[in-house]
Order: C-alpha cells, then structure tokens, then sequence
C-alpha cells in the first residue's frame, strides 16, 4: 500500500511534474527559461535592443529595435545561440531568426520619495503609553498596544 494515494485526495506537484517530464508541457516549459535567463545570456547591452519572441523547432524568432542592431546580431547569431544554450546547460537553440520591431520598454518602478524620519516621542508621550500599557496583562497585547501608540504618537501632526 505505501506509495499509493486514496482516490480523490490531493497528489504532490512535483510527482505531477515528473510524469509529464517527457510531455509537450514539459519542453515547453524548458523553452521558457529562454526568456527568464535573457539578460544573463545575451548580456545587457544587447538584452535592452531585443526581446525573445517566439521558439518553435529549435528556432528562435528574436524582436531587434532597430536597423543597425539587426545588422550586427545578424554577424553573432553563432555566438547568440551558443551564449543563449550555454545558459540554458542544454541545446535548446539551434537557429535565430531576426526580425524587426518595437521594443515595448518595460516600465520602471517609480521610486517613492523618502520621507523624513519621525521625530522622536517626548518623555511625557512616553510616561503616558508606558502608564497605560502596564494596565494590560497579557504580554503579547500589550507589546502590540505600545507598537500601535507609540506609531500614533510619531505620526500624529503637531501644532508649529
């Protein structure tokens, strides 16, 4: 019986994926790596001028933003396909096929500005949490009471 599972209950994803290693599904998902490791394959200058499109047979269909860059990878495709399988550990790639696109940018993340640290709670603010805080018994509370005062204290606007 060990190594059977009762019908109807919930069986491993890895198991699930083992089995269909020799699938569709599983080449399908080793193709993807193409597009997970591109930068690291193709190095960042190239990475930013082009974008993995479609692999179908061991062809690699690559978007080139422009002229002048479609000229020289048309030079490295050899090297392009040796880079891009020695990444991957195996010969995914066996020909690159360029065509020319727009390249859609992938947004950056806008960096939200710093705030000004707090200013720091006065030593009457501190007497009055501390004083309401001993009142509660359970420790955990009242560590989480004093988090929660002390962070209404610090954001709390002050008159000038």
């Amino acid at each position: 019986m060990a190594g059977k599972r009762p019908k109807g209950s919930p069986e491993r994803i890895g198991r699930l994926l083992h089995a269909t290693a020799g699938s569709a599904l599983a080449v399908r998902l080793k193709d993807l790596a193409i597009w997970q490791e591109w930068e690291r394959a193709v190095g960042p200058a190239i990475a930013a001028r082009t974008r993995p499109l479609r692999i179908s047979g061991g062809v690699l269909t690559i978007l080139v933003a422009s002229g002048p860059w479609m000229q020289q990878l048309s030079f490295m495709k050899a090297e392009l396909c040796a880079r891009i399988n020695g990444q991957l550990g195996e010969e995914r790639v066996r020909e690159i096929v360029l065509k020319s696109g727009k390249i859609q940018q992938e947004p950056e993340r806008e960096q939200e500005p710093r705030r000004a640290a707090p200013p720091p709670l006065s030593s009457q603010q501190q007497q009055w949490i501390s004083s309401h805080v001993a009142e509660v018994k359970d420790r955990e509370v009242a560590l989480s009471l004093q988090q929660l005062m002390e962070a209404h204290y610090r954001h709390l606007k002050t008159p000038s």
